[in-house]
């Protein structure tokens, strides 16, 4: 597979994440400077970026990212339990306002089981964003 994907997501969600797109040629951004560094440095079919970042905020780097990458698919996702987040009306605020800043999907990880099955279905909502490349 050669499609090209930057996860800008926390370390806790590295491990579903790496098992979810195996096979496909990754890149990881754990801060906000690694984002802006990894978009100067190369182009990316699909960013992902998750809802927690330490020094900045996943709409920073969302606004950053759909800048830099106009070609490219975005998607948001919540990979763990945070306080800011925890429940359906924190989830649709959080969705709305990345798809207002131009994510074409947010996908909630808690929503999907971290097994076979799981993942799997995770990893189809990804690829169909890969799909959709331009």
């Amino acid at each position: 597979m050669g499609d090209s994907i930057l996860l800008a997501v926390t370390p806790e969600t590295h491990a579903r994440l790496a098992a979810v797109l195996g096979g496909h040629d990754m890149a990881w951004a754990e801060s906000f400077d690694k984002v802006c560094a990894e978009l100067d440095r190369r182009h990316f079919d699909l960013i992902v970026i998750g809802a927690h970042f330490q020094e900045s905020t996943s709409f920073d780097v969302l606004r950053v990212a759909a800048a830099a990458r106009p070609a490219s698919r975005i998607v948001c996702l919540r990979g763990v339990a945070t306080r800011t987040l925890l429940g359906k009306p924190s989830m649709d605020a959080f969705r709305a306002a990345c798809e207002a800043l131009g994510a074409a999907l947010v996908v909630d990880l808690l929503e999907y089981p971290d097994d076979a099955a799981g993942n799997a279905a995770v990893r189809a909502l990804l690829e169909h964003q890969l799909e959709l490349v331009a």
